[in-house]
């Protein structure tokens, strides 16, 4: 079901958005974060009372005012009355924030899905070494799993580049794996360009799994397939670099979000207050 919704997705969203893959990608995130702003700030006239809301943001300026000269006069009691009508007021417009992130949420979804698929990591390049890596579990340690050789595609894991190619792989446990609880089996590939994808076949005892990995194109494809927990073969992971904003806005991998997040969440929180005061939206 997930992965029919994902792929329903990027349907409808790649003739929408994929022109920003052939721009810059610092570019490009940055008018995803804005348009993700926009999309917030422009649906705030259709769910929310501006009259309202703008009264109450010329109240809270004027009690700001307020609270400074009665901060002056050293007039605590003035003060502390002015901050709790502020603090009334902010309660009354905060309940009308939700309305516009409701009404954003679907666009927002789509957009966000989109980025996962498409801009999360620098797409494979023609002749670049990429290491592929299929998942099994521990107690597949120690047989054999083959990827099936094909035009375009060259495996480069010997230390010798004229040697022969390790088409066939030993599975290694995790103890001599790193970064991993699985046993994994793991080739080296280099590939030539082309617009369509390879289909990798990895087989692995009476089964056969497939793997897509495009080369040479604007966009990649996705990082991860996975089969199942109950199967032989559990995953395949195609190691890509992941994309920073400018090269330095670094992930927060203790919380689950990679390095383009960060910096989508940096630009698109601030858009909305920039948009909002551009507009006069309130």
């Amino acid at each position: 079901m997930l992965d029919w919704i994902n792929n329903a997705v990027l349907t409808l969203a790649d003739p929408l958005f994929g022109w920003l893959l052939r721009l810059p990608w610092d570019l490009a995130l940055v008018l995803v974060a804005v348009g993700t702003g926009a999309i917030i700030t422009f649906a705030r006239p259709l769910c929310t009372n501006q009259d309202l809301l703008g009264r109450c943001d010329r109240d809270k300026r004027r009690l700001n005012e307020l609270m400074r000269d009665a901060k002056r006069q050293n007039d605590r009691e003035a003060r502390d009355r002015y901050r709790t009508t502020r603090n009334m007021i902010g309660i009354k417009t905060l309940k009308a924030e939700g309305w516009p992130l409701l009404a954003a949420i679907v666009p927002i979804a789509v957009l966000g899905t989109w980025c996962f698929q498409r801009m999360a990591f620098v797409p494979p390049r023609a002749g670049q070494s990429v290491t592929v890596t299929a998942h099994f579990p521990v107690s597949a340690a120690g047989g054999l799993a083959h990827l099936v050789p094909q035009p375009g595609l060259r495996e480069v894991s010997g230390q010798d580049p004229a040697g022969p190619e390790r088409w066939i792989q030993e599975i290694v446990a995790p103890a001599d794996a790193q970064g991993t609880d699985d046993a994994v089996a793991t080739w080296i590939l280099q590939a030539d360009a082309r617009p369509a994808p390879y289909v990798l076949e990895i087989r692995y005892k009476a089964g056969t799994y497939t793997k897509e990995l495009l080369v040479g194109q604007p966009g990649y494809a996705p990082e991860m397939e996975s089969y199942g927990n109950d199967q032989p073969l559990q995953a395949v992971q195609i190691g890509m670099q992941p994309r920073k904003l400018f090269g330095l806005v670094p992930g927060a991998e203790r919380f689950g979000l990679p390095p383009w997040l960060v910096a989508y969440f940096l630009l698109a929180v601030p858009s909305v207050s920039l948009l909002k005061r551009l507009t006069g939206i309130h």
